[in-house]
């Protein structure tokens, strides 16, 4: 049995739509959400405010000030939220992408007949098991 070296993706982004359907996932899963919290806040403030207009001017000066602070939040605060989420969407496809495109690759060489390759994932993927049973297989078919 030929022991391999460690491997390490320093690749984040891996060729072929697997990746890129899970993240479009994880981008929508965190769009919407965050798109509909902003939507209900909005409306919120905005009904609060019609409810006010009838009363006398001093009450509008005195929300002016807190739909600016709300208006910064909301314009600062969701793409800073976006940005993080879309950082922690990429690692989390990585995770999920990158065993599958070294799975594909290994099954390649085989498939070519190097059957003393062996499959190996990194602790962090959990796919031990999966790599034991196609191990097992390989060590059943004739070199």
């Amino acid at each position: 049995m030929e022991v391999q070296k460690k491997y390490r993706r320093t690749q984040y982004f891996m060729k072929g739509p697997l990746q890129k359907r899970y993240l479009i996932h994880s981008v929508l899963m965190m769009t919407i959400p965050t798109a509909l919290v902003a939507l209900c806040l909005y409306i919120l403030i905005f009904y609060l405010v019609s409810e006010q207009l009838a009363v006398p001017q001093t009450i509008i000066n005195t929300l002016q000030p807190v739909l600016i602070k709300v208006n910064n939040i909301v314009g600062i605060g969701l793409p800073i939220i976006f940005v993080i989420l879309f950082g922690w969407a990429i690692m989390i496809s990585h995770r999920f992408a990158g065993p599958m495109y070294r799975l594909e690759r290994d099954l390649e060489k085989i498939a070519q007949g190097d059957h003393s390759l062996r499959i190996r994932f990194r602790k962090k993927d959990q796919l031990d098991d999966l790599a034991a049973k196609l191990n097992k297989v390989l060590d059943k078919l004739p070199q």
